[in-house]
C-alpha cells in the first residue's frame, strides 16, 4: 500500500508545481512506483512536459466529471516506474461544471479506485488554495508537503496550510500528516532567505526537511523544452537537489511502510476486515 502525499501552499510561484514533478520523476527512477496527479484546474503538469489534449488522454476531469473511470485516466510515460493523470484544458463550460462538482468534498474520494494503492508514492499537486479541488485532496492524503519560496512573504502561506491541515484532521482525516516543509529557490548566503529559514526553523522545527531546493534557472529552462529539469540537466544543482529530496523522502516513509505493515498484520490476526542540498 503506497503513501499519498499532497503538495499544497495557497500561495503560487513558490515552485510547487515543479516540486511535485521533479520529486516524481526522481522517485520513479530511484526504482519507486510513483503516480503523479495534477488536480490544479491550471494544468500545468501537463504544459510543462507538452502533453496536449489532442493525445487523447484521460484526465482528472474526466473521472471527476464521470466520463471516465479512474484507472482510465491512468498513462504510461517513458519510464515504467511513473504514471501520470493530468488534469485538462479547461474550457468556459469546464471551469462553470468544476465549480459547481467539486463544493462536494468527498468527491475525489468517490471515485478513487483501488488501484492508487499499487503504488508506492502517489503525487499530487494541488492548486494554490485551499478550497475545492486542494480540501478533496487533503480528505484523501496520507500526509502534505509543503514548498516555501525562502521570502518573508510566503510564511504567512505556511501557517495558512497548517491551520487547514489541522482542521481536516479534527474533521474529515484523522491520518493526515506533514511530510515536511520544503525551502525552495533558496539563495545561499542572503539575508532575506536565512531570515526566512530562520524564522521557519523556529515556529516549525519538527517539520522542515533537510533539504532545499536552490534557485536556478535550469528549472525555468526546462520547461522551455518540455521536460522537467531532473531529465534534461543531470548536473543542475536543482537536479541534485530534488534527488536528494526523493531520498529523503524514501528514507523517511520506510518508518511509515513498516508501521502500514505493522498494521496490516494485526488485522489480518483479528481477522478484521478493512474495507540541502547544501552547495
Amino acid at each position: 500500500m503506497g503513501k499519498i502525499i499532497a503538495v499544497s501552499i495557497p500561495k503560487g510561484g513558490v515552485g510547487k508545481t515543479t516540486t511535485a514533478l521533479n520529486l516524481s520523476i526522481s522517485l520513479a527512477e530511484s526504482g519507486k512506483r510513483t503516480l503523479l496527479i495534477d488536480a490544479d484546474p491550471s494544468n500545468q503538469i501537463a504544459i510543462s512536459l507538452g502533453i496536449k489534449d489532442e493525445n487523447d488522454l484521460g484526465t482528472l476531469y474526466d473521472a471527476l466529471s464521470y466520463l471516465k473511470a479512474f484507472d482510465q485516466t491512468i498513462n504510461n510515460t517513458e519510464n515504467p516506474n511513473l504514471d501520470i493523470i493530468p488534469f485538462k484544458n479547461l474550457s468556459f463550460k469546464d471551469e462553470l461544471m468544476l465549480a459547481d462538482i467539486s463544493f462536494d468534498q468527498n468527491l475525489l474520494k468517490s471515485i478513487i479506485q483501488p488501484s492508487i494503492f499499487e503504488y508506492d508514492f502517489v503525487i499530487i499537486d494541488c492548486p494554490p488554495y485551499l478550497v475545492g479541488m486542494t480540501t478533496n485532496v487533503l480528505n484523501i492524503a496520507d500526509s502534505v508537503l509543503i514548498p516555501v519560496k525562502s521570502s518573508m512573504l510566503s510564511l504567512s502561506a505556511v501557517e495558512k496550510v497548517m491551520t487547514r491541515i489541522s482542521e481536516i484532521k479534527k474533521t474529515t482525516n484523522q491520518k493526515l500528516s506533514i511530510e515536511g516543509i520544503l525551502l525552495t529557490m533558496y539563495e545561499y548566503n542572503t539575508k532575506a532567505a536565512f531570515s526566512a529559514k530562520k524564522e521557519l526553523y523556529t515556529k516549525y522545527p519538527g517539520n522542515m526537511l533537510s533539504t532545499a531546493i536552490p534557485k536556478n534557472t535550469s528549472a525555468e529552462e526546462a520547461t522551455f523544452h518540455h521536460k522537467a529539469v531532473v531529465e534534461l540537466y543531470s548536473w543542475a544543482r536543482s537536479t541534485k537537489a530534488y534527488k536528494q529530496l526523493a531520498d529523503e523522502i524514501i528514507e523517511n516513509n520506510n518508518f511509515f511502510k513498516a508501521d502500514m505493515m505493522t498494521g496490516l498484520d494485526e488485522i489480518e490476526q483479528t481477522g478484521v476486515d478493512i474495507y540541502s542540498f547544501e552547495e
